[in-house]
């Protein structure tokens, strides 16, 4: 049985307040039989798709809508983008996208490939959370079990278990910790902050996860059991968070970039941009992020960043790798 756990940025941990992002915050984990061309796949703003396979070159993809897309995953031989009022579309080559068969019309936040299926999740805080799952990327469906009142609004994952965070209110106490077991859905383990502590920011890096947020970092050996410590002398804003080449990378507000090779300690790099970054991906060589203004920039190894030229000027909300 699959183990999938929520961390709705609570835990017995801290709080968090979420705040809908102007893109999604994960590690874009996915790890289904990569066949064909590696690439990178970003999304964003009015059905936005570019494509690059080493981050430095990039090209447009057709969509074929104008709907904006929050997040993009791979796995099963499959990319798969969700975004607002439950679009999904689906692609097995990254370049020709077509639309999926989806029973929702709420919107997505994030998808990851988990182990045997995609998951998705998102909703809004007036019925809470939205969650579909699909074998194949193309046919979704809404499992028929009873949903948790907070929205959920990003993924993170390693194949076996899958973490998760979300809110029902734009409020510090409104958070928890959820466990989903088949064929009874998602499992309140925590509710509530006692410090109104925020976390922003998601990812998988083996072996561990990771949480950030403005005051403080947590990472988990599991899923399940999060240790948190301060961000000291660090005023953080979080949206995007990955694992590679030099340990984890976190993107955020005002064009930041945080890098740290444990998830306790955390160093600014310099940032070719001062706009938002909204999202991270690695391939096991370089970094990727993006942001604001179709804005996108690459790095070998977390230090040093290169902006590239974009082919659009739609904000990107989120990226992922073939081999993440």
């Amino acid at each position: 049985m699959l183990r999938v756990v929520v961390a709705s940025f609570v835990l017995a941990v801290s709080g968090c307040i979420f705040f809908p992002p102007a893109g999604d915050t994960d590690s874009d984990s996915g790890t289904g039989g990569q066949t064909g061309a590696d690439l990178f796949i970003a999304v964003g703003d009015s059905g936005a798709i570019v494509r690059s396979t080493n981050g430095a070159d990039w090209v447009i993809s057709t969509s074929g809508i104008t709907t904006a897309l929050n997040d993009v995953a791979y796995g099963g031989e499959m990319y798969v983008a969700v975004g607002q009022a439950g679009k999904i579309l689906h692609s097995d080559d990254g370049v020709e996208w077509s639309a999926s068969s989806s029973p929702s019309t709420r919107d997505l936040y994030a998808v990851r490939w988990h182990g045997t299926r995609f998951i998705a999740v998102g909703g809004d805080y007036s019925v809470g959370a939205e969650t579909l799952e699909s074998d194949d990327g193309i046919t979704w469906t809404r499992p028929d079990l009873p949903a948790p009142k907070h929205m959920l609004v990003d993924l993170a994952g390693d194949g076996v278990t899958l973490v998760a965070i979300g809110n029902y209110q734009a409020d510090a106490m409104n958070f928890g910790a959820f466990n989903w077991q088949d064929g009874v859905g998602w499992v309140q383990r925590v509710d509530g902050s006692p410090t109104g502590d925020r976390y922003s920011a998601l990812g998988h890096g083996a072996p561990n996860f990771a949480m950030l947020g403005p005051i403080k970092s947590a990472y988990s050996g599991d899923g399940l059991t999060w240790n948190y410590t301060p961000l000291f002398n660090l005023a953080a804003d979080p949206r995007g968070l990955t694992y590679g080449p030099g340990g984890w990378i976190a993107v955020g507000g005002g064009g930041q970039i945080l890098a740290s090779a444990d998830a306790i300690t955390w160093l600014v790099r310099a940032s070719p941009f001062m706009t938002n970054l909204n999202d991270v991906a690695s391939d096991g060589q370089r970094h990727v992020a993006v942001g604001v203004g179709g804005n996108i920039a690459y790095s070998p190894d977390g230090l040093t960043w290169t902006a590239v030229t974009p082919p659009l000027t739609s904000e990107l909300r989120g990226v992922a790798h073939t081999r993440q």
